[in-house]
């Protein structure tokens, strides 16, 4: 375990004129865009959480598609959920990272979280929870490094789940270099 991952969101805008081709190409949102760019800066490796084909390299071909999970029913749900654990527990068992980021929604993030825990991984950071798009923004262009890879070296980064779980913030990095509000011009 010696490589670090960042688990980055999928979009829903996506290149209108592509059918198939590379995720990266594909998916076009800005937000996508600018978070796949500041990961690949801090991260060994990166995975896109796609609602049709779970964990995937950005870049891996697809088709495009167009899925909301939050609308899905409770059976595409749990589909979904079984299809990505299965993957989650490839990984950990073959290949097992020694931090994870997660640059998610909350959507499932609790579940995949605790489903890495059991699977090995105990450095787990959220480094952009309950941060608004301006923060991220910022960190993204100050390229604001969301974790020390001497202190994961270290594992300082590591959560205890075995109590059935933390609040959220127990995922967060140490405190950030940012202390004023941000402002816009």
């Amino acid at each position: 375990m010696t490589y670090s991952l960042a688990v980055i969101p999928c979009t829903g805008v996506k290149d209108p004129y592509l059918e198939e081709g590379p995720a990266e190409e594909i998916w076009q949102g800005a937000h996508f865009q600018y978070t796949l760019a500041y990961v690949e800066e801090f991260f060994d490796r990166v995975l896109v959480l796609s609602y049709k084909y779970g964990l995937i390299n950005p870049k891996q071909t697809i088709q495009t598609y167009d899925i909301d999970m939050r609308a899905a029913k409770p059976r595409e749900h749990i589909k979904f959920w079984m299809m990505l654990k299965k993957q989650i527990d490839q990984l950990c068992e073959e290949d097992p990272p020694n931090l994870v980021g997660f640059f998610t929604g909350m959507f499932d993030r609790d579940r995949i979280i605790r489903e890495f825990h059991r699977s090995g991984v105990k450095q787990i950071i959220t480094p952009w929870e309950g941060k608004g798009i301006g923060y991220r923004m910022q960190a993204v262009f100050d390229m604001e490094a969301p974790f020390d890879p001497e202190k994961a070296k270290l594992g300082e980064y590591e959560v205890d789940l075995s109590s059935g779980g933390q609040s959220r913030s127990k995922y967060l990095p140490p405190p950030t270099s940012i202390t004023s509000d941000i402002v816009w011009e």
